[in-house]
């Protein structure tokens, strides 16, 4: 045999490995499972929605590793390592904004995951209020008439005097779906009204004010009824609190309402879009969860309450509207841990109750003071079967409210 043909049937020697094409291929294979691990996170945590901001991120990043995967196998490395550091930095950049966020530090620029890509906004921006319900929106749940207040369902029926219900998600009556809600109870039971829902998630005395000057008058309303206290009390204690709620509640709102430009699917967007430096800035709130809890009565805050009710009572005597005023209604079985459930930013839980209900003998003061209505529902009535979290109703709760306000509502605002 041939010292040549023993040559070709010799193995074949390997050369070195080719790290310029390895190690791009083996951080974009983790960049794919950082993606999918996200993706299936967003999919199947409590609380997550289908296609949320959070979940569309982790495709984008997994299609960024098979992007950066296929660009490394075909030698054009430069451009696979470009894919790579682009999507790992907006990626670290959401979790070290979330884990700060989570510390209390600061705002998180992770994408969400409590909204859909695919929904219309319920809430949009109004130059006043900051936040107001969408006019027509309607979700199967939650729908909104053409003037943008949660619809009641036998209103357009209805005849008689207009009734408006004014309050915060409690009135708006977030826990259950449209014709549920109190309102729709208290429309059925005074058929001889048409009652309208003027009720705002998050709305404070502050904004019920503005409504009150500038709407129900204008909307026909002659008689008012306010259900309120629970967001007014959640500026316990906010350092330097301005009159109108304006630094930190007002901000607040374009975040509770989802009217910031947060709701891309990149960190770094989010990030972008609401810096100063670019047009479209919102102010974001301050964040007071580093700051150490408080307990008692926030005495400046209860002037300013004071006085919020008082000039709502006088806006609507200029105006020939009835007021009404109701004292709200907390679940305090679930307000009992000495920790913050996020509402309220520097009260304990276990803190919520001596001050609801202080707030609430203001509101019967201010009412006796100025000549208003007032009810106030036992809470003693009330089951951990009426509400579906720590203030909102059930369907049975709203029928059982609605029941206890009726006498109320049709002695001030109907005879």
């Amino acid at each position: 045999m041939s010292s040549a043909s023993h040559a070709d049937n010799a193995p074949c020697a390997k050369g070195p490995p080719d790290f310029r094409r390895g190690f791009p291929s083996f951080f974009s294979v983790l960049l794919f499972a950082a993606g999918a691990i996200i993706t299936l996170y967003a999919h199947f945590s409590a609380g997550g929605v289908r296609f949320s901001p959070l979940f569309v991120y982790g495709l984008i990043i997994m299609v960024a590793g098979v992007v950066a995967f296929a660009l490394s196998r075909l030698s054009f490395t430069p451009a696979a390592w470009g894919v790579i550091l682009l999507m790992s930095l907006d990626l670290g950049f959401g979790l070290m904004t979330q884990t700060l966020a989570a510390m209390g530090l600061k705002n998180s620029f992770l994408p969400l995951n409590t909204i859909s890509v695919f929904d219309a906004k319920r809430f949009i921006y109004h130059p006043l209020l900051q936040a107001q319900p969408a006019p027509g929106y309607d979700d199967g749940f939650y729908a909104h008439d053409a003037r943008g207040r949660r619809k009641v369902v036998n209103a357009e029926k209805a005849r008689g005097p207009r009734i408006a219900v004014i309050g915060g998600s409690s009135t708006y009556d977030l826990g259950v779906k449209n014709g549920e809600t109190w309102p729709d109870r208290l429309q059925e039971i005074l058929t001889q009204a048409t009652i309208l829902n003027y009720g705002v998630p998050g709305y404070s005395t502050a904004e019920h004010i503005i409504q009150s000057a500038f709407y129900t008058k204008w909307e026909g309303v002659s008689c008012a009824v306010y259900y309120i206290g629970w967001n007014d009390i959640r500026n316990s204690f906010i350092p330097d609190l301005d009159p109108a709620y304006a630094r930190f509640h007002m901000l607040s709102q374009k975040d509770n309402q989802r009217i910031r430009l947060t709701a891309s699917p990149l960190s770094i967007y989010n990030f972008i879009v609401n810096s100063r430096y670019f047009s479209g800035y919102i102010p974001i709130k301050p964040d007071y969860r580093s700051y150490p809890s408080r307990s008692g009565i926030d005495h400046k805050l209860a002037g300013i309450y004071q006085r919020n009710l008082a000039n709502i009572k006088a806006i609507n005597d200029a105006q020939g509207i009835k007021t009404l005023f109701v004292a709200q209604l907390l679940n305090y079985r679930k307000l009992t841990k000495a920790q913050r459930y996020g509402w309220f930013p520097l009260v304990l839980d276990k803190d919520v109750r001596p001050i609801q209900e202080y707030f609430n003998r203001l509101l019967e003061k201010s009412a006796r003071a100025h000549g208003a209505g007032f009810i106030e529902v036992p809470y003693e009535k009330f089951g951990e079967a009426d509400f579906v979290d720590n203030g909102h109703f059930s369907a049975a709760g709203a029928i059982k409210f609605a029941n206890a306000i009726s006498g109320a509502v049709k002695s001030t605002c109907l005879e």
